[in-house]
């Protein structure tokens, strides 16, 4: 189970106070909901890397155990997605260079990669912004959507986006 969690700082200061940062202390567990008194423990962490198109950096993910449930929570800075090794930044601005019709950086081939889920995960985003009330209905035109969309995650905050719409139809707005 993953927890999207804002640290307050970007990848480059988190890379560099590494398993000094301040992880969450958390009330209960996400899957089971037991209290966290005595069920939660950090288990560690595991290493990934955050990349941008000026820096890859490896960094620690803490992980916490509920001792209830026996599931592993992992606590994600919210400038990640999950799964993904590019932060949300870097890919949601390559897919907004190719809906311009500009050129994005990174290999094509990533680019495509990123371009076609986003357009994939379309409806996804539309129903979120249904959910808190902010659009109604979807146009035909799936590149006139995905503009949009693009639009008001940039305005929404990509990284409050990341957090809020977590969870959303059990999964996030990238997944497969």
């Amino acid at each position: 189970m993953i927890i999207s969690y804002d640290f307050g700082i970007g990848l480059v200061e988190y890379g560099e106070r590494g398993i000094e940062n301040e992880f969450p202390l958390l009330d209960e567990c996400s899957n089971c909901h037991c209290p966290a008194h005595g069920n939660l423990h950090r288990n560690g962490y595991y290493w990934r890397y955050g990349i941008t198109d000026d820096v890859t950096l490896r960094i620690p993910i803490c992980r916490i155990k509920c001792l209830q449930c026996k599931v592993n929570i992992s606590i994600l800075p919210d400038f990640l997605l999950p799964y993904f090794q590019h932060t949300v930044h870097t890919v949601l601005d390559r897919v907004k260079h190719v809906l311009q019709k500009k050129k994005a950086k990174g290999s094509r081939q990533l680019v495509s990669f990123y371009y076609k889920r986003y357009l994939k995960g379309i409806n996804w985003i539309h129903s979120f912004f249904i959910d808190i009330g902010l659009v109604s209905a979807m146009s035909g035109n799936i590149i006139k959507e995905a503009t949009k969309y693009m639009k008001m995650i940039s305005d929404f905050g990509e990284s409050p986006f990341l957090r809020r719409s977590q969870g959303h139809l059990s999964t996030y707005f990238m997944a497969n």
